[in-house]
């Protein structure tokens, strides 16, 4: 046993096969993957990683996990893989997080594939499983919505949900994700397809997830300049990765990593390495060596355009890309960005009463009916040099 103090949550307690979990370099590897990716960048504190918010995603599973037990609704082993699904979750983070996963879906690997293929290849996590009588299949069973405790690790309020966005808000000092956790807990449960079925005394505690929840994803996660420094670090790492290292994007290469260990060491600082190995290297363009240097030195791209939205109008994205090349700024130094984020699921929400369960559509005096469901984000983006013309160009 092993006890762990997390400054959100307290003690956390692991068990043995826990304990040995958490102390494989491979999860280890959490401790040097940051939470937030590149938050710090505008919010100084945001330098928390994957490996606390791993500890904290186990410890909310597991009062959940009770509380079911308590209902008589799951047993003490199916506790133990709820927490052990809340813990490895994180495990097949890209470095920076989201920050570069895009290059890699476009090769169909995200996050989830790298953390399933940990799960099922990696010899050191599979001897601990062994040794402990865990077996992979329930686990993995959990991640792709096979298990009724499917819902709590992945739904529109999991535990994940739950820890990172009061997590987030504490180590970026925005005030907007703070959660009545406890009550929150207490009341909700889940139904088939993943359905979230929320006490209506619990009701005021879901509303303010949903609201917390829209805050951060405008106030932090697609933060103008957070989003500008990521799409920078993107474009620099798509260019670079053919002299620092190819066959990066390879599905051979990242299995082949598992398997031999060195997917542990694939964090946040190798690809820091990578930048500064970079600025020293002839074969590398110079062109590439300014956008590095801009940087790490935070002269990233400059919003030029920007909508949000919660209604799906009509984009100006292109047009407004072609006006831009048309009077001489190039292709490259433009960056456009266009994305739906989905914020509430509100035909996946019931609302239990005394007497009935009802759809939300169907109970007037909540304020989750007018959340909106959406916010559309659309920006242009473009290098600092051509910032001002830009700007004048489509004002």
């Amino acid at each position: 046993m092993k006890k762990i103090f997390d400054e959100i949550h307290g003690y956390i307690t692991l068990n043995d096969i826990e304990t040995r979990l958490v102390d494989t370099p491979i999860f280890q590897r959490l401790r040097r993957v940051k939470q937030t990716s590149l938050a710090y960048i505008v919010y100084p504190g945001a330098m928390h990683t994957r490996f606390s918010h791993s500890i904290g995603a186990l410890h909310l599973a597991n009062r959940l996990g009770l509380r079911l037990y308590n209902e008589g609704i799951i047993n003490q082993e199916e506790i133990q893989y709820l927490r052990l699904a809340a813990l490895l979750n994180d495990l097949g983070q890209f470095p920076f997080s989201h920050s570069i996963e895009p290059l890699f879906l476009s090769k169909n690997i995200s996050n989830k594939y790298l953390r399933d293929l940990i799960i099922t290849k990696s010899q050191e996590i599979n001897e601990i499983f062994e040794e402990y009588s865990i077996s992979s299949k329930k686990i993995l069973d959990i991640y792709h919505g096979q298990s009724f405790l499917s819902a709590i690790i992945d739904s529109d309020v999991d535990v994940d949900r739950m820890d990172y966005l009061i997590r987030d808000s504490k180590h970026t000092g925005v005030q907007l994700g703070n959660l009545d956790l406890d009550r929150l807990i207490d009341t909700i449960s889940y139904g088939e397809n993943k359905t979230i079925i929320i006490l209506d005394k619990g009701l005021t505690s879901l509303e303010n997830f949903y609201i917390s929840r829209l805050h951060m994803y405008q106030s932090v996660y697609y933060h103008k300049t957070i989003l500008g420094y990521e799409i920078q670090l993107r474009n620099i790492f798509s260019q670079l990765s053919e002299f620092c290292c190819p066959g990066i994007f390879d599905e051979s290469f990242l299995k082949d990593s598992v398997t031999t260990n060195y997917f542990a060491y694939w964090d946040d600082e190798w690809l820091f390495s990578k930048l500064y190995e970079s600025l020293f290297d002839p074969s590398v363009p110079d062109s590439i060596k300014v956008k590095i240097k801009n940087f790490l030195d935070r002269n990233g791209p400059k919003v030029v355009y920007e909508e949000i939205s919660f209604q799906n109008t009509e984009s100006r994205i292109e047009e407004n890309v072609l006006k831009l090349t048309r009077y001489g700024i190039p292709e490259i130094a433009i960056y456009p960005f266009e994305e739906a984020i989905k914020i509430i699921d509100k035909s996946k929400i019931k609302i239990k009463t005394k007497s009935k369960e009802k759809d939300l559509k169907d109970y007037s005096s909540t304020l989750l009916n007018v959340i909106p469901s959406v916010i559309y984000i659309r920006r242009i983006y473009v290098e600092g040099m051509y910032s001002k013309k830009a700007r004048d160009l489509l004002s």
